[in-house]
């Protein structure tokens, strides 16, 4: 079967560069396929924390965020041995959601505007035009990709990697995967059991473990779950510097929970990677654009989603451009990013990330705290990338 484009991840990078072509380019939208290994509403580990900027966003697309369930965090209290700088906005610093609810709200709506989603479908393998194994015909200036699954072959002019930080697609782009791939795990406990840690309207960032090797902090959000009011615990380790010797995150997370009165051997600890951006990293190659996680995303925190939203509406507009024109070397995809707030924002915070995770004195971190407090109100967490 072929397709115009293919859309690799059904996730918030990958619907909402669907749902940005069904606005702007609705001919080219009906001649897309997006393909999802699993079926919404599917688990997804993530501590949900969605940005005024990702809201703004959605907005674009005529969509409100107050459709899915959310907990909202009016105070972030940023943390190291003692010191906190807190940071205030109303009516929110953010919102935090369960991915399961968000993604399965987007697919719905993409679904409704038209935009068709084969779930169940394991992408195995992308094949550009001119390589070994590719099916011949239509390999001219506008050859077709196939994209192998589990179900059967595909051919499309474009292909887009949605499909996060263990990307499939992204295989086909750069032949050695890059290692700026940082580490999180994530616990969820009943709110009941942490209501002295803070209450629903304030999340914890503790970055104590720097000098300890841990390149990021220890969170503590409200959440919810099924109607149920929760908190969830976890640990970001970016790896921001490879040569700072690994350093274990499990005993972070069980110290920090003994503390509270947790035992973290009664509750279900999860982990993932996150791939993070660079900005001399590999975002295309002819007839493949890479997005979300796939291509990159926030090193000094590792907030997701409202990137992933931004990367789509980046996509949309250079796949709209290509089929215009006809011309899909995808060369100037790197450019568009960089002119867009989410690759400024991006270098900022990856700038942000090499300067805080390269101070590794207890002390002089200590006595810098409150500059680093102003500057993350300032120059990170207070100019959110779509308000620029």
């Amino acid at each position: 079967m072929e397709y115009d484009i293919i859309i690799v991840g059904a996730g918030p990078a990958g619907l909402a560069t669907g749902l940005n072509l069904a606005q702007s380019a609705p001919d080219l939208a009906q001649r897309t396929l997006i393909l999802e290994r699993e079926h919404h509403p599917r688990s997804k580990l993530c501590a949900g924390g969605v940005l005024p900027g990702a809201e703004a966003c959605l907005r674009k697309l005529g969509l409100d965020i107050s459709a899915v369930p959310s907990v909202p965090v009016r105070e972030m209290h940023l943390r190291f041995d003692g010191r906190s700088a807190v940071l205030r906005r109303e009516p929110a610093c953010f919102r935090v959601v369960r991915r399961e609810q968000f993604d399965a709200w987007l697919a719905d709506t993409a679904r409704e505007r038209g935009l068709a989603i084969q779930e169940g479908t394991r992408v195995l393998e992308v094949c550009p035009p001119h390589t070994p194994g590719h099916k011949a015909g239509g390999d001219g200036p506008d050859g077709l990709v196939t994209v192998r699954t589990d179900r059967g072959a595909y051919r499309t002019r474009a292909v887009v990697g949605a499909d996060g930080a263990q990307s499939t697609v992204r295989r086909a782009v750069v032949s050695t995967q890059a290692r700026q791939v940082a580490r999180l795990l994530e616990v969820r406990l009943p709110v009941a059991a942490e209501a002295r840690n803070g209450g629903d309207g304030r999340a914890i960032f503790d970055f104590s473990w720097i000098p300890d090797g841990v390149q990021g902090y220890l969170w503590d959000f409200p959440s919810q779950g099924g109607g149920r009011a929760e908190r969830t615990w976890g640990v970001y380790d970016s790896r921001t510097y490879r040569r700072v010797p690994t350093a274990s995150l499990k005993p972070v997370l069980q110290g920090a929970l003994a503390r509270a009165g947790e035992s973290l051997d009664q509750h279900k600890l999860e982990g993932h990677s996150l791939r993070w951006f660079r900005r001399r990293g590999t975002f295309a190659a002819p007839h493949i654009l890479l997005a979300g996680d796939a291509a990159g995303t926030d090193s000094l925190v590792g907030e997701g989603i409202s990137f992933a939203l931004g990367y789509g509406e980046v996509a949309a507009a250079e796949l709209r451009d290509a089929f215009a024109e006809r011309e899909f070397s995808f060369g100037g995809y790197r450019r568009r990013i960089m002119a867009h707030q989410i690759g400024r924002s991006l270098s900022r915070r990856a700038v942000g990330a090499a300067l805080l995770y390269g101070l590794r004195n207890r002390r002089l971190l200590w006595l810098l705290w409150p500059l680093i407090g102003w500057a993350a109100d300032h120059f990170f967490f207070g100019r959110d990338w779509c308000a620029e």
